[in-house]
């Protein structure tokens, strides 16, 4: 019988704390970015001065805490302007899925308009970014006093620089302009336009990757704030003060370990953990152990399998379930096996078909993706090299054959493998 809600007991007091998307939950410090932090302040604190923010550019990996960051000094700063009366404005324009400048400038008037109109204003459409730059300049204008543009995710615009060389020349008069590019990608400066690199690089701030005991620091805080029974002791915040009911002593750190041994991502950390305790929650014990973040880990893991294998090509899916048949069947991979069977089951279904070369390319991009392992080795004395595939060491068949069976392209298939 499935559960019903309202009547369980829980180990939360705040679940929402263990949300790793800053625009769920935003910490309201960073202890371990204090360094970072200095320096955002420096670039922003000529504002305080009646001068203008300087120009930065915040580099480091996913998950560094780079947005949240930039965010709580946003937060600083707009809250001092506002008990000193200084006219500030803050605009956040994430730029992941904006390819070019041109979608970056339509979210911009979009975000300007809607600070002097209210929400609600259209994005506008069907004119070229030279008039798209001069309705940014006359938003500018019309706001006036200091307004701090924060671009996240700035490298989605490629080599597609206009955007951030005109707006780091804008001098638009009443404003002040700040400009904070935030990127994953540590080459990203590199590949600017020399004009743009040396008028927005002005400042350079790098996060780079977490170590274990920040992040056993990073999830104390978030667990005492999110758990019941969980708090610190003698007035230090930190891991080693850590006191609670409902974790055990080896919870926190197993989460920091894993995160910090693959990425030293915060996100990557707190995801374990949060998934960690809503297996612990929904089995009612009340406390959180090792085994539950190891369960999470294989959990997400499996679960980030699945949406890269359905967001493959059609012709990569019908690659991969071959390998499926020939695991299931007990037969080796070689590739031209693979190809005969490939033929075999785009016979089903109305698609073109690959030559072998072709076929193989589409297998050594699984494997690429680690979805797949390769190997190769000799046929024998003098009859050449043979690729033989199979599926990577924790991909389960059965799970690719149930994230595929919904599939319109490839469901008839994976009936055929699964008979």
């Amino acid at each position: 019988m499935s559960q019903g809600f309202g009547n369980e007991d829980t180990i939360y007091q705040d679940v929402d704390v263990l949300e790793a998307d800053v625009g769920k939950y935003k910490p309201s410090e960073l202890p371990e970015r204090e360094d970072e932090l200095d320096k955002l302040h420096m670039a922003l604190r000529p504002v305080t001065m009646d001068g203008s923010p300087r120009d930065v550019l915040v580099y480091g990996p996913t998950g560094q805490g780079k947005t949240a960051g930039v965010q709580l000094k946003a937060d600083q700063l707009q809250e001092w302007a506002d008990e000193n009366d200084h006219q500030l404005e803050v605009v956040h324009i994430p730029c992941k899925g904006a390819d070019k400048s041109y979608h970056v400038l339509t979210r911009l008037v979009k975000e300007l308009r809607e600070i002097r109109k209210g929400q609600g204003v259209d994005e506008p459409s069907g004119y070229q970014r030279k008039q798209l730059f001069e309705m940014v300049l006359d938003e500018l204008e019309t706001i006036g006093g200091t307004v701090i543009i924060i671009l996240d995710e700035i490298d989605a615009i490629g080599e597609d620089d206009y955007v951030l060389y005109e707006l780091s020349r804008a001098n638009p008069d009443p404003v002040k302009i700040g400009l904070i590019g935030i990127t994953n990608d540590l080459q990203f400066r590199n590949n600017l336009d020399a004009d743009v690199r040396s008028s927005l690089g002005q400042r350079e701030i790098t996060f780079n990757p977490y170590n274990s005991n920040h992040l056993k620091n990073i999830l104390a805080r978030r667990a005492v704030q999110a758990l019941r029974d969980t708090y610190f002791e003698d007035g230090h915040e930190d891991f080693t003060h850590l006191q609670s009911d409902v974790l055990n002593g080896g919870t926190i750190p197993l989460a920091a370990s894993m995160a910090a041994q693959e990425t030293g991502d915060a996100r990557q950390a707190i995801e374990l953990l949060s998934y960690a305790c809503d297996l612990a929650d929904d089995e009612g014990i009340g406390t959180v152990a090792e085994r539950h973040v190891r369960a999470a880990k294989e959990e997400i893991e499996k679960e980030a399998l699945i949406d890269t294998i359905g967001a493959e090509t059609t012709q990569r899916k019908i690659a991969l379930l071959t390998v499926v048949s020939a695991e299931l069947n007990d037969s080796i991979g070689e590739t031209t096996n693979l190809h005969r069977l490939y033929l075999d089951l785009c016979g089903y279904i109305d698609t073109n078909t690959l030559k072998q070369h072709t076929f193989r390319e589409k297998l050594n991009d699984l494997a690429h993706s680690n979805i797949l392992a390769k190997d190769r080795h000799g046929r024998g004395r003098g009859q050449g090299m043979s690729n033989t595939y199979s599926l990577a060491g924790d991909v389960d068949p059965q799970s690719i054959l149930d994230t595929l069976e919904d599939d319109s392209r490839v469901g008839d298939i994976v009936d055929i493998v699964r008979s």
